[in-house]
């Protein structure tokens, strides 16, 4: 997995959007797998976001965060991100799934105090990967809930349609293993 050896602005300029500049913003998210007793379901950790986030409060996502440029790479980024969200270190990198890309708008004042619709491309690198046992602490600033669910439990959770697509090819990845 080369791309994970990649510092942020390694990857902006090996990654362009579709409108052929760099990403403005780079996150890298974690799909971890707990198996039962008999290892036949698995559930995949989904964190709840919290209320007073700006952009898809109380909804579940996988474990993720921003690339920040003081990570040496995006493996880095990765193991500080889970750590920070769950408390969990990751033991082994598995596989990698599709990005997720998206953009958000935002108003902002220019020079001369007019309000201006500014676009923003983000691009959300997916990782299946094992981590450690033990119980999740979530930051109470990001996440107000955690969760193992089991692919037929994911119908009853409030989850994007992006994150959705990303949690079912995990899943089938899982299958197949």
């Amino acid at each position: 997995m080369s791309l994970l050896s990649l510092s942020l602005d390694e990857f902006r300029k090996s990654q362009l959007s579709e409108s052929g500049q760099p990403y403005d913003k780079i996150v890298v998210g974690a799909a971890a797998f707990r198996y039962g007793p008999n290892l036949t379901s698995s559930s995949i950790l989904l964190l709840k976001r919290a209320a007073h986030e700006p952009y898809f409060p109380n909804v579940f996502e996988l474990p993720s965060g921003k690339v920040d440029p003081d990570d040496k790479s995006l493996k880095d980024a990765l193991v500080r991100e889970v750590k920070e969200e769950t408390g969990l270190d990751i033991v082994e990198i598995h596989a990698e799934l599709e990005p997720m890309t998206y953009s958000k708008e935002k108003a902002v004042m220019d020079d001369a105090g007019k309000e201006v619709i500014v676009s923003k491309s983000a691009i959300q690198l997916n990782l299946v990967v094992s981590v450690s046992a033990g119980t999740v602490t979530l930051n109470a600033e990001e996440h107000s809930d955690c969760r193992w669910a089991t692919k037929e439990e994911l119908i009853e959770l409030d989850i994007t349609d992006a994150m959705r697509v990303v949690i079912q090819e995990a899943f089938e990845w899982a299958t197949n293993q």
